[in-house]
């Protein structure tokens, strides 16, 4: 399709028919002694609009080749509409104009079916082809067609889905730009955003699967650490503590980072045992409360910090009400009262108030009022704003009057009140510059005025806070972590029998003994080893000429706990043990004699953990309970297994047996069990918290019967010299469970959105062996070759955690 192009010396050509124009206006303003008035307005009239016209085309150009196609289409509309369709004199410059508006439509038609908006792009052709201006332009007709073949133009597009879909190239790129950057939780929010706008975006949900992987790598390696720091706690417990006469005294405390404490903090601390006041003025009291407050400082670390700053405003020297303040006398004894009390008591006994500042208390007269402006937040309600319970006219709106006049903002409803307003109907007052906003985002409310008046928010606060409902979320942590290891090394010796002398000295390995037996099968064959040569021995047979028979290995040389033994024998059987596997031999042959070596060694580190994290929402106040358990049912009690006379087949059918039989059951909760009794304080600050977590697994069980046997049978014919061999008529088992329980019971206070430690174990059991032969074990360095050595260790550490959040009925924390 060809477009039109504009040359270059197009400008140039319009002069000159403008010109004309011009020229043609002056033959017939030659002649204006014949016209009337009318005719010369317009002639006028015509010769501006021709003007306009011009410097709109030359506009339209500008916009066109700056690719503005809707401004240079308004621009050709409006140069068409100025120049009249049938004057011969403008006739060139109206067709020039439906030129170029022809082919700006196109553009801007292009343009907007690229960008979705067909239903724009269709009105913007049906203003080209229309009767007035051109019905047969060839390029509009062929764009008409693309928009209308569905083929071409998807007629699912929008506009509103092209800007979706440039929104989330742009939230994809910020998501990959957070990811690369290591912000893994705002990266997976930005593709959540994504998904918000385009559900089935898949590069959005691969990213939320790279995020979740480098989330899952960092938590894999904080979980290596945290397993690292518990068990190196239980390392740490085998240090000796330094005595305390040799401890290093260094600072600590309870201020800040920067060493420093906020005065409504000392205040609450600070207790002064006895304060005894007889007959003194407030400069008196005030120097008696800075020297208690600077003996009694435990917070601050720097002397030269302690104490809390004191200042008297009640006026001049010379003014009435300062000299009474000043010269009234009065009496205190109080006895383990905080620092804050005792201030409480001073302003009531001279009828003063006890102003609280960031760095000061200063005691100003009774109802004044100071004219700085403080700003403080406040936590209140969702609906402080529209929450009509604390009204000072006696609460509730009037009754709704579908009949009342509307009011100005269009509604039959009351108009809401702004958090100044609220304020003040509850009789705050509001003087110059003080003002007061409220956050529905945060539930906060944001108040500037002065210290007087911020009294009196707090108590319209408190007396909110008192009433809105609280609940309690108590998140507990049971963290369990074991590590089993165990080293070993030793050696094995044989050594067959052989002449030193001809048939009369020999030499060779001694006997088991009391030490631990080894057979045929922990040694390498083909080598024979017994006492006659020659002789083969079964893979079972115990071996002679043991050199090293008295050294531990294996299960020979590591106990192991009791219990676990008892378990993992449930049918009360001699338990077998075994030496360690052998790791590398050396054999010697020789012309009488054969020697063999087996080095054993082992090296094992087993670990087990285990993470329970219940959690429980309750009101404060209100007892709750969280179980996440299994019903274990287990017997208790068995009746006696039912033997008959004789046990056996004969002739006549099989003899029964019945076995031991359980009668009586019990059931056992196996799992989480967690019970909490928080309470909130006034403020919501701190939670007095019972708190009993439970946590119950089933180990196994434990076998207390014993196999039954008969007195046997015939073996080996029924003769004479048959042998009788016992047969087991029940295995006659009674079982009963073993359970392993981590428990804590306890009552403590916890602020708010802290994590706190509640209570652990740490234990770790070690079991060392060194034996050797003795004379060559002794021998320096190749004495090893006669020594086995082996460690044994359990460490078990174990944490309980709380955490302790206070939110509202909603589910916002009251102190974000």
């Amino acid at each position: 399709m060809a477009f039109l192009r504009i040359p270059t010396e197009r400008p140039v050509r319009w002069i000159f028919g403008f010109a004309g124009i011009l020229c043609t206006l002056g033959d017939v303003s030659g002649q204006e002694s014949n016209m009337s008035d009318l005719a010369r307005a317009e002639v006028s009239r015509r010769g501006q609009a021709a003007m306009e016209a011009q410097q709109l085309l030359i506009n339209g150009d500008k916009a066109y080749e700056a690719g503005r196609y809707a401004d240079a289409v308004e621009a050709y509309r409006g140069a068409i509409d100025l120049l009249p369709e049938n004057a011969p004199a403008v006739a060139a410059q109206r067709e020039a104009a439906l030129q170029r508006f022809s082919q700006a439509s196109v553009e801007r038609a292009r343009k907007l079916r690229r960008l979705g908006d067909l239903e724009g792009a269709q009105q913007v052709i049906d203003g080209v082809l229309d009767e007035k201006v051109s019905p047969d332009d060839p390029a509009a007709l062929a764009m008409e067609q693309q928009l209308l073949d569905p083929i071409r133009t998807n007629p699912a597009s929008s506009l509103e889905h092209t800007g979706n879909i440039e929104e989330v190239r742009l939230l994809l790129y910020k998501a990959d730009g957070a990811y690369e950057l290591g912000k893994f939780d705002e990266a997976r929010a930005v593709y959540q955003d994504v998904l918000r706008v385009d559900p089935y975006n898949s590069a959005a949900r691969r990213g939320m699967e790279r995020t979740d992987a480098a989330r899952s790598s960092y938590h894999r390696a904080a979980y290596d650490q945290t397993r690292s720091e518990m068990l190196a706690e239980v390392d740490r417990q085998w240090e000796l503590p330094v005595p305390p006469e040799m401890a290093l005294r260094g600072g600590g405390g309870l201020a800040g980072a920067g060493g420093v404490v906020d005065y409504a903090d000392k205040l609450e601390s600070i207790t002064v045992p006895v304060a005894i006041l007889e007959d003194v003025t407030l400069p008196e009291a005030v120097d008696f409360l800075r020297q208690q407050s600077i003996e009694n400082d435990k917070l601050e670390l720097d002397p030269l910090e302690r104490g809390v700053n004191f200042v008297i405003d009640v006026g001049g020297v010379d003014s009435e009400t300062g000299k009474a303040l000043r010269e009234r006398t009065f009496s205190l004894n109080l006895r383990g009262a905080t620092l804050g009390q005792l201030v409480d008591y001073v302003a009531e006994s001279t009828r003063t108030q006890a102003i609280r500042q960031p760095f000061a208390v200063t005691f100003r007269p009774l109802g004044a009022d100071s004219e700085q402006l403080v700003s403080r937040t406040y936590r209140v309600p969702p609906d402080f704003l529209t929450n009509s319970a604390f009204d000072d006219d006696g609460g509730g709106q009037a009754d709704f009057d579908p009949f009342a006049p509307k009011q100005e903002d269009g509604g039959l409803m009351g108009k809401r009140l702004t958090a100044e307003e609220k304020l003040k109907k509850l009789g705050v007052p509001f003087p110059d510059g003080a003002t007061a906003a409220f956050y529905a985002g945060t539930s906060t409310l944001q108040v500037r005025n002065t210290p007087l008046n911020h009294s009196l928010v707090e108590q319209i606060v408190d007396t909110i806070a008192s009433e809105e409902p609280t609940s309690v979320v108590v998140e507990v942590t049971i963290l369990r972590t074991q590590q089993d290891t165990l080293e070993e090394l030793g050696f094995d010796w044989i050594l067959s029998p052989f002449g030193l002398s001809a048939n009369s000295v020999f030499l060779g390995g001694g006997t088991i003994g009391s030490g631990s037996a080894r057979t045929a099968s922990d040694f390498i064959s083909p080598v024979n080893f017994t006492a006659i040569p020659g002789v083969p021995i079964a893979a079972g047979q115990n071996v002679e000429n043991i050199m090293t028979g008295g050294l531990r290995s294996g299960d020979f040389g590591s106990g192991g706990n009791s219990i676990d033994s008892i378990l993992n024998n449930p049918t009360r059987q001699t338990q077998s043990s075994s030496v360690a596997p052998g790791i590398l031999s050396f054999t010697g042959l020789f012309t009488d004699g054969q020697v063999q070596m087996i080095v054993r060694g082992l090296d094992q580190k087993k670990g087990s953990d285990v993470v329970a994290v219940p959690s429980v929402t309750t009101r404060s106040g209100q007892q709750s309970s969280i179980e996440i358990i299994r019903e274990f049912i287990y017997p208790t009690e068995y009746e006696p297994p039912e033997l008959p006379n004789s046990v056996g087949t004969n002739s006549e059918g099989i003899f029964p047996v019945t076995p031991a039989t359980p009668t009586a059951f019990d059931m056992r909760k196996v799992g989480v069990i967690l019970e909490v009794l928080p309470t909130a304080s006034k403020d919501k600050r701190f939670v007095d918290i019972n708190l009993k977590p439970n946590l119950t697994d089933f180990d196994g069980f434990i076998n207390y019967g014993s196999p039954i046997r008969s007195g046997g049978a015939i073996a080996g014919g029924a003769g004479f010299f048959g042998q009788v061999e016992p047969q087991v008529v029940t295995n006659n088992e009674i079982l009963m469970p073993v359970f392993s329980k981590m428990a804590t019971e306890t009552a403590l206070t916890v602020a708010d959105g802290t994590t706190m430690v509640i209570g652990g174990l740490l234990e770790e059991r070690t079991e060392n062996y060194e034996d050797k032969v003795p004379i060559l074990g002794d021998i320096p360095v190749l004495g090893r070759l006669f020594q086995s050595k082996g460690t044994s260790s359990v460490s078990k550490a174990v944490i309980f955690l709380v955490k302790v959040r206070v939110v509202d009925a909603a589910g916002r924390p009251f102190n974000p």
